[in-house]
């Protein structure tokens, strides 16, 4: 009982991460339905740390979740740390960025700067392969925010949401 209820937790609190794993920080998915579908496949293995956050128009980042079980709870992540830097780059520079998460594999250690209450502090996280059960989740909740909310809404405001959206062209 206890293994449901852990999964369950962390499918919730990972369902809301799809805009963050999708490369959007918070912003619509501006793919195709089926690029999109084609991204999280190739996305299966991605390594995972298990934090949720949001990026404001400041720049500043703060942790929204940590996953309970996850990498980033063993390393010592806590909800309202606010993300300096990864693996040396600053937050705020979308190129370094980019080369700082390069291709990140399970097993892989990611060195984290956070500030919490003031000070600086370096949090270590081994990443980890996701389980299934929040892959399944994350992916779901992305589709569903943001391409069949889409897809009713350029059906008009008169569409049933119990059928099935029209199929895209290619």
């Amino acid at each position: 009982m206890k293994r449901i209820a852990w999964w369950m937790i962390a499918a919730c609190a990972l369902s809301l991460a799809a805009p963050a794993l999708a490369g959007g920080g918070g912003a619509k998915c501006t793919q195709s339905t089926q690029a999109c579908l084609n991204h999280w496949a190739k996305s299966r293995d991605m390594a995972w740390a298990g934090i949720q956050y949001d990026t404001v128009e400041n720049g500043t980042t703060t942790v929204k979740s940590v996953t309970a079980g996850s990498p980033a709870a063993a390393a010592g992540f806590e909800v309202g740390d606010v993300i300096v830097a990864l693996n040396g780059a600053k937050m705020s520079d979308k190129e370094a960025m980019k080369k700082a998460k390069g291709e990140w594999k399970s097993g892989q250690v990611v060195n984290y700067t956070v500030s919490r209450a003031g000070t600086e502090k370096q949090i270590a996280v081994t990443l980890a392969a996701m389980p299934p059960e929040v892959f399944a989740a994350v992916v779901g909740s992305h589709m569903l925010e943001n391409h069949v909310s889409n897809a009713l809404a350029e059906a008009g405001s008169d569409a049933d949401a119990t059928k099935p959206a029209k199929a895209e062209k290619k």
